[in-house]
This record gives structure tokens, C-alpha cells and sequence, in this order.
């Protein structure tokens, strides 16, 4: 049987769809509900002090998309491990290049992905169980929701570019293999060629890792392949 890292591709990547439903839902009720304190109703002659700016509605499922995000980019980076290893790759050679011991390949690459995990994993610690009394402990229980944001954007950032590497790295081994692909993977490949050239001998790859982040980043290879294949959700 395949690894948990390719059999389990759909299971995690639909749970992560499903949060990002529920964190969807949940920060467009409180877009649209009433965040004031007090709250006046001057029909009725009345104010209510209540604690509608409670960010923790929006903090809490936002802490969760961090997390799933990082989840999705632990698995990318598991399958890229299995293309680098040869002990894994059925047969593709070393670190995904043809003068292993002379050339590194892709092994550089894999730190870098690594290293931008290692990051994410740390900003994943969630900011909404962070609360730290103010205002003479009349608030005394705060969501840190704009700490949730911003490690959020570097979560992403972070994301791009380790999803861009391993779709680098399986443009690689596709041009290693003779065997006939997909409609869709074609498609990719030919899209991912656009921008980096296969990795022939060594050389610095920011360059191509940069490509690929942005390449990831504008949904061009999803939007080509749909433009063949129609919505590959549904």
C-alpha cells in the first residue's frame, strides 16, 4: 500500500475545505453582525452593555485555518521527501538528479521547505489562548485576534512557497519517467515549464523557488487544468 502521505491526500485536504467552510461562515456573521458596546435601541429607550466586540468568534477559527494550513504543508512536504529519497522514489535516482554524488538536486530545496515549516509549525501555536489582562482587569479576557492575522499571513506566505517546491520537484521527476501521464498532470508540467527548466546540473534555485511561490500564489496551473478539465471538486 501507498504511504499515509499519498492515501491520505484527499481525507486531509477535504478536512481542511471543511474549516475553511466553517471559518468562512463565521467571519462573515460577524461581519455582518452588530460589534457595538454599548448597543442603543432608541425606540425603546434602552442600552444594553454586552460584549459584542468579542473577537474571539473570528480568532478561534482563524487559530484553526493556521493550523490546517500547516497541516496541508507538512503532507507537501512528505510527498517531496518520497521524490528525493531513493529508498522511497521507485526508482527515480537520488535528490532527483542524474549526477548524484557530484550534484545535489533537489536535497537543497527540501531544507528550504523545512526550514519554511519549521516557521509555520511555531506560528501555529494559537494566539486566541493568549489573553493578557488590561485596562485595571476590566478587560481581562481578550482574543489577541490581530496576532491570529498576522502569523495567519506568514502561515500562507510560508505555504506558497512549500507547495511551489514540491510542484517543482514533481515537474523534475516527471521528465525522469517514461510513462504516460494524465490529461491534467500534462497540463501542469507544461505550465510549471513556463517559468523553471529542469534541473539538469546544479545550480542556485532562490530564483526558481521564487517562480514557483508566485506561480502557486496565482492559481495559474488550477486554472489552466480546469480550463481543459472543467471544476476538479465537483
Amino acid at each position: 500500500q501507498d504511504a499515509y502521505s499519498l492515501r491520505s491526500t484527499p481525507q486531509v485536504i477535504g478536512s481542511v475545505h471543511d474549516a475553511l467552510d466553517y471559518a468562512v461562515k463565521q467571519i462573515e456573521i460577524e461581519l455582518n453582525g452588530v460589534g457595538d458596546n454599548p448597543i442603543f435601541i432608541p425606540k425603546d429607550n434602552i442600552q444594553l452593555s454586552g460584549a459584542n466586540f468579542q473577537g474571539t468568534p473570528v480568532s478561534l477559527p482563524m487559530d484553526m485555518i493556521g493550523a490546517a494550513l500547516t497541516m496541508i504543508c507538512v503532507l507537501s512536504e512528505r510527498r517531496l521527501n518520497r521524490l528525493n529519497n531513493p529508498a522511497l522514489s521507485s526508482n527515480l535516482p537520488p535528490f532527483l538528479t542524474k549526477g548524484a554524488g557530484m550534484f545535489s538536486g533537489m536535497m537543497l530545496s527540501q531544507y528550504t521547505a523545512d526550514t519554511l515549516i519549521v516557521e509555520q509549525r511555531i506560528l501555529s501555536a494559537p494566539a486566541s489562548i493568549q489573553s493578557i489582562p488590561a485596562a485595571a482587569d476590566q478587560e481581562d479576557f481578550v482574543s489577541m485576534g490581530m496576532n491570529t492575522a498576522l502569523k495567519n499571513l506568514q502561515i500562507l506566505d510560508n505555504a506558497y512557497g512549500i507547495l511551489g517546491i514540491e510542484f517543482f520537484a514533481a515537474a523534475q521527476a516527471l521528465d525522469l519517467r517514461n510513462h504516460k501521464y494524465g490529461k491534467g498532470v500534462m497540463l501542469g508540467h507544461k505550465v510549471i515549464r513556463k517559468y523553471v527548466d529542469f534541473l539538469d546540473i546544479d545550480r542556485p534555485l532562490y530564483n526558481d523557488h521564487n517562480k514557483m511561490k508566485n506561480l502557486v500564489k496565482s492559481c495559474e496551473i488550477l486554472e489552466e487544468v480546469e480550463l481543459s478539465l472543467g471544476d476538479i471538486y465537483n
